[in-house]
């Protein structure tokens, strides 16, 4: 724990380093990795069923009884936990939206326990696929109200070829993609919390209405997503 004390010249040091203001920001992407994740699974599942085969057969155990706690780990692990990726500029597909905007020189636990929102999204680009949504945060070095900065400074970690940084970008993906194309719409619901079962780790939920430019509604859909 860093603990700074008052009306020392380290004090004054480390609140200019400090970021004032941060965001977190979602936008809807595309990605091959859906594609990954689902051959992942789908061979972990195939490798589990021969090994249920093979210890009846060699050793007279019958395993099958634990494929369904098995199943839904796997489906939790490959299906519905978010992922670290280095998104690039051009798989963002639809306009990004900020869900969460911080004075981190007042914020407290309380306001950040549950990160609730609804946003709109546009999709940029003809012909294209969503495959889920990627977030990032960027923050802010405003000073304070009583010393502000002489000239503010923002650090992004939002997908970017030049500027990348070890954060790289949260990646949120659906089980299928959706084809879409410039001008289709979608209204989102996000909700973020602690997980009940370990309060260092986050659960996401998507609630999405995807319509499209003509006017035809798409299935909603909801996900929910696990943050490791």
């Amino acid at each position: 724990m860093l603990i700074i004390t008052p009306f020392s010249r380290t004090n004054t040091i480390l609140l200019a380093r400090y970021p004032s203001h941060a965001r977190i920001w979602l936008a809807p992407i595309r990605s091959h990795l859906i594609d990954q994740k689902r051959d992942h699974y789908d061979g972990t599942m195939e490798e589990w069923h021969g090994f249920i085969d093979d210890t009846r057969n060699s050793y007279g155990v019958d395993m099958s009884i634990l494929t369904e706690p098995f199943t839904e780990e796997q489906k939790k692990y490959y299906l519905q936990t978010s992922l670290w990726n280095n998104l690039r500029p051009e798989q963002v597909i639809g306009t990004a939206s900020i869900i969460k905007e911080m004075d981190c020189l007042t914020a407290t636990v309380e306001d950040i326990l549950v990160i609730k929102t609804q946003f709109f999204s546009s999709i940029m680009e003809d012909d294209t696929k969503f495959s889920g949504f990627g977030g990032w945060f960027d923050v802010h070095f405003r000073g304070r109200s009583e010393s502000p900065a002489t000239s503010e400074i923002e650090l992004s970690t939002a997908p970017s070829i030049e500027n990348g940084t070890h954060w790289g970008q949260q990646v949120f993906l659906l089980n299928s993609p959706i084809r879409c194309n410039e001008g289709d719409n979608m209204n989102v619901s996000f909700v973020m919390n602690r997980a009940k079962d370990n309060h260092r780790l986050l659960e996401a939920e998507f609630g999405c209405e995807f319509k499209l430019a003509s006017g035809q509604p798409l299935q909603p859909f909801r996900k929910k997503f696990f943050i490791e």
